[in-house]
């Protein structure tokens, strides 16, 4: 009887990737340093056909949420790039009824002249601290929804706030940095699936126990939308477990942060974890649902790093991760579920790392590790990330936002 995770052309798991050349998708003046500016990219396609990319180029901070992005567009399938300040067609997701649909951010907002109450809860995570607030201490004036843009043929782009519901408390509102943060949603971790219904990661919540007890800063969370992502319902959560034998320090972490997951061909859920935070580089987890995200497997061990993971199926039905820190590197498996036979840091299902940039030391990144993946056909998808080291016309190396093709082969 043939194996519903395996192919059912019995190819073997493992997928030779082809890198092509990197390509400039935007550079920054050699005057510009630290960590934030030229990173965290995000790729989709506009309804055009054109490639669009925005990138963070401020500092790596709540501060920075809801400011000014790079953009650029690239109208030949990414093998040249302009930059623009307007989007010369409408982007985000495509939903059943023609509207389109983009997670949006709100500033954040300086604390001092805010008349918050006390916190419900506090707690010092390793790189800040967190102060929680109910949503209704949030002063009158001051967004407490959840904001997202929707695109119709008739009034274009509009601002609208959606209603998230959580099952354990965890909808609240913080202070770190001095600033209130407004709840937003990431873009690229919202999916939509086969029956229209879209589905969407959070981790900037806490766990709580009882008495508004802190076990966490991070929880990740899974959630849906039926009518369009007007309002969102928690379907299910992934709650840290760590490894002690894979990770030193895994009684310290945050939690699971920066979840990634994927629609598989088998019908599961597969989502990776970060677990890398001010304690240091950690592993990287995987965990799979079988029933839309409401119940999850244990988390297991799927590599020694990852920070910001990607996963995307082709129409080949070959599956690409693409993940890093140290390094960036991408890997692939024709397993219809993503399964992690094997050693650990070497599944038999997937095929080894492929180098995109070495890895390097933390003390001279020579990237941020973070990438997005888009697909340009059923066996060619390309890769964006950044490189802090790339070449100028005159050979000075700058902070760059680079965009490689990966083919798979037959």
């Amino acid at each position: 009887m043939a194996n519903p995770g395996r192919d059912i052309d019995a190819k073997p798991p493992h997928v030779a990737l082809k890198l092509g050349a990197p390509v400039v998708v935007a550079q920054a003046s050699p005057d510009v340093k630290g960590w934030g500016p030229y990173q965290f990219p995000r790729v989709e396609r506009l309804a055009d056909g054109s490639i669009h990319v925005a990138y963070h180029v401020e500092a790596d901070s709540a501060k920075a949420y809801g400011l000014a992005m790079g953009h650029a567009i690239s109208r030949d399938e990414g093998q040249s790039w302009a930059a623009v300040a307007d989007l010369p067609s409408p982007g985000g997701i495509l939903l059943p009824n023609g509207e389109r649909l983009l997670a949006d951010s709100s500033k954040s907002l300086p604390v001092d002249g805010l008349a918050l109450p006390k916190p419900l809860a506090s707690i010092h995570a390793s790189y800040v601290d967190y102060d929680y607030y109910p949503p209704d201490a949030i002063p009158p004036g001051q967004p407490r929804a959840w904001p997202f843009l929707r695109w119709t043929q008739a009034h274009g782009w509009r601002q609208e706030h959606a209603a998230v519901t959580f099952k354990r408390g965890s909808d609240v509102r913080f202070v770190t940095e001095n600033v209130l943060v407004c709840p937003f949603f990431e873009q690229d971790r919202i999916r939509l699936a086969p029956d229209g219904t879209l589905l969407a990661t959070l981790y900037c919540v806490p766990d709580f126990a009882r008495r508004h007890r802190v076990v966490r800063p991070f929880l990740t969370v899974l959630l849906s939308s039926a009518d369009g992502g007007r309002t969102w319902q928690e379907v299910g959560a992934i709650p840290y477990v760590g490894d002690p034998d894979a990770d030193p320090f895994f009684d310290a972490r945050d939690g699971f942060s920066e979840p990634e997951f994927n629609l598989m061909p088998d019908g599961s859920i597969l989502a990776f974890l970060r677990t890398s935070d001010g304690n240091g580089n950690g592993p990287m987890y995987a965990a799979r649902s079988r029933d839309r995200g409401a119940t999850w497997s244990r988390p297991r061990l799927f590599d020694d790093r990852g920070v910001w993971p990607q996963l995307l199926t082709l129409g080949s039905g070959v599956t690409l991760a693409a993940y890093g820190r140290p390094g960036l590197f991408v890997r692939a498996t024709r397993d219809q579920g993503g399964d992690l036979a094997g050693d650990p840091t070497d599944h038999a299902n997937w095929s080894p790392r492929v180098t995109v940039r070495e890895p390097s030391s933390m003390e001279a990144p020579n990237t941020c590790s973070y990438s997005d993946l888009l697909p340009l056909g059923p066996r060619r998808a390309l890769l964006i990330y950044s490189d802090f080291l790339f070449p100028n016309a005159n050979g000075t190396p700058c902070k760059t936002m680079i965009a490689r093709t990966i083919d798979v082969p037959d």
